[in-house]
């Protein structure tokens, strides 16, 4: 018996030799049409070092030697420019998850400080950190103390103030067992995001806004652009439209314009995915894709003409590699192909750069 298992270990081990011939082959063939720029890189150099740099000149050293690494192989890096982490956050899954997506660097918040202070700790060549970012309208309130630890974070080493929530929809909404009339908290929000403009415009720091398209938010954005002109703000999002009842005229016209106004207003585009075509007429999400029918013309020519003005970013809430992914790559495949290789670079990770870092990126980059 154990003659007949040696005989058969004998008579399979050239067929595995071929095997492993052809997987050996197979690899090598991959790897080269990855390097050649075929699809992101499944492993950039690792680049991570003990500890974090202690200057923010050492800080953009480090960056910059990542985003070259991506370049190096001959693949579009990506600079994400809005994830929100959470304390369960799997940090060693978005590094992975990030490498196979081709995205370099990420600028993250979260609802603790705490949260932020690991992830850069842990991967300080991968993770770019912005302030706290806090729930719904409580930093608004008084007595919440979102101003004065906003400061603190940006003094130690924060590269601009996280996304705040703003809603100024007027309107009543009940909390808890007392009615607050919204006319309050209007007052509160916009007196709030008033010393949070000063402060960015005091520390040359982009403050990320979350707000939907409406009305009465927008206008009073734009006013507010003509008092605090040295103030810069990145609103996220830019052509997803939840409600279309609350600004109709939201789109790629009004978009233009605004860039055509306001310098220091800048846009993260959605990654929301886009809707299916249907046989019924419905309001559209997702204003990038036309349905069934791919990347609009219309925001492509805006994003060509207006590049300066747009970044990339998930700007959704962590959740699991897979959806990270996912999101990532549908961005790559449905827009930043559709783009000339100048402008694809700028969404990608030019413009990132220089909102961060107050600097263009130095060199050309290859054009992938």
């Amino acid at each position: 018996m154990a003659n007949i298992k040696q005989t058969r270990r004998i008579m399979w081990t050239p067929q595995k030799e071929t095997l492993h011939v052809l997987i050996f082959v197979l690899v090598l063939f991959t790897g080269s049409a990855l390097l050649a720029g075929c699809g992101p890189a499944p492993r950039p150099i690792s680049l991570t070092p003990a500890s974090t740099p202690a200057t923010r000149e050492g800080r953009n050293a480090l960056y910059r030697k990542t985003v070259q690494a991506f370049l190096k192989g001959g693949h579009l890096p990506i600079i994400d420019m809005d994830i929100l982490l959470a304390p369960k956050t799997d940090l060693a899954g978005l590094i992975e998850t990030m490498d196979l997506s081709g995205v370099a660097l990420a600028a993250v918040s979260a609802h603790e400080k705490e949260t932020i202070s690991r992830a850069v700790q842990r991967y300080p060549a991968r993770i770019i950190p912005l302030t706290t970012s806090p729930r719904g309208i409580s930093w608004s309130a008084p007595g919440s103390g979102h101003l004065a630890s906003t400061r603190q974070e940006l003094e130690a080493g924060a590269y601009g103030i996280g996304r705040v929530f703003l809603n100024l929809a007027p309107g009543k909404i009940l909390d808890g067992e007392q009615k607050d009339p919204r006319a309050n908290k209007i007052t509160r929000q916009k007196a709030a995001f008033e010393a949070l403009l000063r402060l960015s415009a005091e520390k040359k720091a982009p403050l990320w806004l979350n707000m939907e398209p409406e009305d009465n938010g927008l206008g009073w954005l734009e006013r507010q652009f003509r008092a605090y002109v040295g103030a810069s703000v990145i609103w996220n999002r830019a052509g997803y439209l939840p409600n279309s009842g609350k600004l109709p005229g939201y789109g790629h016209g009004l978009i233009r314009a605004i860039t055509l106004r306001r310098p220091n207003l800048y846009f993260i585009l959605t990654q929301r995915p886009p809707q299916l075509k249907t046989i019924f007429s419905q309001p559209r999400e997702n204003l990038l894709i036309d349905p069934g029918e791919g990347f609009s013309p219309e925001w492509r020519s805006l994003l060509e003409s207006r590049i300066s003005h747009f970044h990339t970013g998930s700007s959704i809430k962590y959740s699991t590699p897979e959806i990270y992914s996912a999101r990532i790559q549908s961005y790559r495949r449905r827009i930043l192909e559709h783009l000339t290789p100048p402008t694809r670079q700028r969404l990608a990770f030019k413009n990132a750069w220089t909102r961060l870092t107050g600097s263009n990126w130095p060199g050309k980059a290859p054009a992938n």
